[in-house]
């Protein structure tokens, strides 16, 4: 949560609002040692009246509390004391100054274990926001209180003034700096200050990053709405393995996309951002893992010579296909480079009668898939012996095809030849290639 016109100063931007759609539990953490002086803070008490004054306040809208402190924390009132902006700002321009040494580090402990509970009106699942004034140095430790502060999921802003140490402001709010740090020279600036506020959007992050519907080229994200007006959600993930990275743009009013074209067996790290009008919020990341791709190979049609190996298309961007080829029991391994669309081929030149390992590995841009891997058998080597089952198919006036199964043995040809059906005349003859088993007959009467 990022206070907007902290956050929109009424008056200087009538037309910016909160809305009535917002919820927020802000606590004013107010400076009241003795440095400042009843003068300087009757000019606090009108700088908190304008910034009250911002708020749509209500029980289910934004609550403020308000704690004083010095040597000792004190609530003045707490989130769920008054239910509209009338009564705040009544109990604001009234407050006694109390007095006192700089306690800003047990004062953030006092907010964090006093004022964001639920017995004082704290909500579950609404933004929580701490706006410290204050004027001079800490007089005790306040790192370790801030970061418990913030890490209560806490967002912390720092107006300082006068004395104020900027390097002290800056280790207690939230970064960046440039939208949660405010200084000013003196107590008359705090107008210049509201102004300034004013370029500080409410943006506030999402929760909840979940991931689902996991496959090898996808995963769909879902994530709980990021709080205000978001104009739209920008999703990106990048491989922690190759860098391989993408974007996309999700509305405002929807919570959950599909990233797809992803690697599979990839860890990637997803950052989803609330776009708002004027800035975009901190990330919310999480991580996930593709699943392994898709493991099928198939090897058939085993004649003495030739085989064929068919496998399932490996998923995402395939460069080309490695395929190896070895006799089970030892011999000379030959590889094929294949193109990455192939999803088939017939091994050629084999040794009968053998058992042959196959596989097949998809090559990425990032790197090697996974392996799919088989076994098949050649046929033993039968001497001289024909082709069978011969077919015709594909009729025309002039044309048909003829298919048949290969001979056994070593082919080095077929000779194929055709006449008209009782006559002897018009005989043709075609010469077929010994892996060849189908030819058209063509120009025929």
């Amino acid at each position: 949560f990022t206070l907007k016109a902290a956050l929109c100063v009424r008056g200087f931007l009538p037309e910016c609002s909160l809305g009535v759609d917002v919820q927020a539990d802000v606590v004013l953490l107010v400076d009241g040692s003795y440095s400042i002086g009843v003068a300087n803070f009757a000019k606090v008490r009108a700088f908190l009246e304008v910034l009250v004054n911002t708020f749509d306040i209500g029980p289910n809208k934004v609550q403020i509390a308000l704690v004083q402190y010095s040597r000792d924390s004190h609530t003045e009132f707490h989130l769920n004391t008054h239910q509209d902006v009338d009564a705040v700002v009544k109990a604001v321009r009234t407050f006694p100054y109390r007095g006192g040494s700089t306690n800003t580090g047990r004062a953030m402990t006092y907010v964090r274990e006093k004022i964001f509970q639920s017995s004082r009106g704290a909500r579950a699942n609404v933004p929580r926001v701490t706006i410290l004034i204050t004027d001079g140095k800490s007089s005790d430790a306040f790192k370790d209180p801030a970061t418990k502060l913030r890490n209560a999921d806490v967002e912390i802003f720092a107006v300082g003034v006068k004395d104020a140490v900027r390097s002290e402001l800056e280790a207690i709010a939230n970064a960046p700096a440039e939208t949660h740090v405010y200084t000013v020279e003196d107590f008359d600036a705090f107008q210049r200050i509201s102004k300034e506020l004013t370029q500080s959007i409410y943006a506030g992050p999402a929760k909840n990053l979940v991931t689902s519907d996991v496959s090898a080229s996808s995963f769909r994200t879902t994530w709980t709405a990021a709080p205000g007006n978001v104009q739209a959600y920008k999703v990106r993930w990048k491989s922690l393995f190759s860098g391989e990275q993408g974007d996309k743009t999700v509305p405002g009013d929807e919570t959950s996309t599909v990233l797809d074209g992803l690697s599979p067996e990839t860890r990637y790290q997803v950052s989803v951002i609330a776009a708002y009008d004027h800035k975009d919020s901190e990330p919310l990341t999480g991580l996930e893992t593709t699943d392994g791709e898709r493991d099928s190979l198939t090897v058939s049609h085993e004649t003495e010579r030739t085989m064929k190996v068919t496998w399932t298309p490996a998923l995402g961007s395939v460069l080309n296909y490695r395929l190896k080829h070895v006799p089970v029991d030892g011999g000379r391994e030959v590889v094929l480079k294949l193109p990455g669309t192939a999803a088939s081929t017939v091994l050629k030149r084999l040794q009968p009668d053998t058992s042959y390992s196959v596989s097949v590995l998809p090559v990425y841009k990032r790197g090697d898939g996974k392996a799919r891997q088989g076994v098949g058998t050649t046929r033993t080597l039968v001497q001289d012996s024909a082709p069978r089952n011969l077919l015709t198919s594909e009729p025309t006036k002039t044309s048909f095809r003829v298919s048949w199964d290969p001979a056994p043995g070593e082919v080095r040809g077929y000779r194929v030849t055709f006449h008209p059906s009782g006559s002897a005349v018009d005989q043709g003859e075609l010469m077929v290639g010994p892996y060849d088993n189908t030819v058209v007959l063509e120009e025929l009467r």
